[in-house]
């Protein structure tokens, strides 16, 4: 599709706009290992071995956050920070064509690999940094930030991640089509759920210390900035502001944007009153609270600004 696009260099048929950067829940020799058993032995001895290793799936439903999103097979997506496909995929179903980005050539090529194994021909893959993209404007009719746009501050081009989440937004913004949409998945800053488990850092609570707190406590214990910045629902309409996005719709996520079971917007107290208390199973004692006061309004409304994650849409 993009065929005037220059290239720092092209590997196994996947071109590069960035240098190389693996990143993964697994070590980047335990992948290579894995694409040289799907090469020499084939997919389900891959399957069988891989199963649950790496962060891909083969759930189509993964990418059910999109239905608030007019896709046809006319429409054209970039899905940034693509990893292994686990949006491009499900995508590539309902779109014309499907640019996948990432900074890791391994899981480019593992998409590739699953792509061409599947028949989805309308999947292109690129190994890029968001920075270094050079697509023209005016180029998609939706962008994907799925899981991206929390870890856009640890590049070292900005010293303040947020002017690095704005930098980013700021080029999503042009590359988007007139009527286009963005759309990104991610946490909420003062989830509930942090009590339980560490913040994008790796450690507790960061992310509902003052910035410059988590800041101070991520040099003593880590030796490096605090740059993976969430926000609230008010946050987050203040950073898409700033770029010229209005009227963002936000959407709760359960079990997570990664997972999307059920979305329910954000404005809709009744549809959030009817899940916890039809669908959300009494798994904990803060679970079996919330069903007996799920009828409260002003219960609703906490609970809301306590929500594990968002999906949130946007459009030029």
């Amino acid at each position: 599709m993009f065929n005037h696009l220059t290239y720092k260099k092209t590997l196994e048929g996947i071109p590069f706009f960035s240098e190389d950067r693996y990143w993964g829940k697994a070590r980047k020799e335990d992948l290579e290992k894995a694409l040289r058993v799907i090469e020499e032995k084939g997919w389900d001895e891959f399957k069988a071995i891989y199963g649950g290793k790496f962060d891909f799936t083969f759930e189509y439903n993964r990418a059910d956050w999109r239905f608030p999103v007019p896709l046809s097979k006319n429409s054209v997506v970039l899905d940034l920070g693509a990893g292994m496909g686990r949006t491009s995929i499900p995508i590539a179903m309902v779109a014309g064509k499907v640019v996948a980005v990432d900074q890791s050539f391994l899981r480019m090529k593992f998409l590739k690999k699953r792509a061409e194994r599947e028949g989805f021909q309308n999947i292109e893959v690129y190994v890029g940094d968001l920075f270094d993209l050079p697509f023209p404007e005016d180029s998609f009719d939706l962008i994907v930030m799925n899981g991206v746009l929390e870890w856009v501050g640890m590049t070292e081009r900005f010293k303040d991640p947020r002017e690095a989440q704005i930098a980013a937004l700021s080029i999503c913004k042009k590359m988007l089509k007139k009527g286009g949409y963005l759309y990104i998945g991610i946490e909420n800053r003062f989830a509930l759920s942090y009590l339980r488990g560490v913040d994008h850092s790796g450690l507790r609570f960061t992310n509902y210390m003052p910035r410059f707190m988590a800041n101070w406590y991520m040099h003593l214990r880590k030796g490096r900035p605090y740059n993976t910045y969430t926000y609230n629902v008010h946050g987050y309409q203040k950073l898409l502001r700033e770029v010229g996005f209005d009227r963002p719709d936000f959407y709760l996520v359960y079990p997570g944007y990664n997972n999307p079971r059920i979305t329910i917007p954000y404005k809709d107290l009744h549809i959030l009153s009817y899940v916890v208390q039809t669908l959300m199973p009494e798994n904990s004692l803060l679970r079996k609270l919330l069903k007996r006061l799920a009828g409260l309004p002003l219960t609703l409304r906490m609970y809301r600004k306590l929500f594990f994650s968002f999906n949130i849409f946007v459009q030029k």
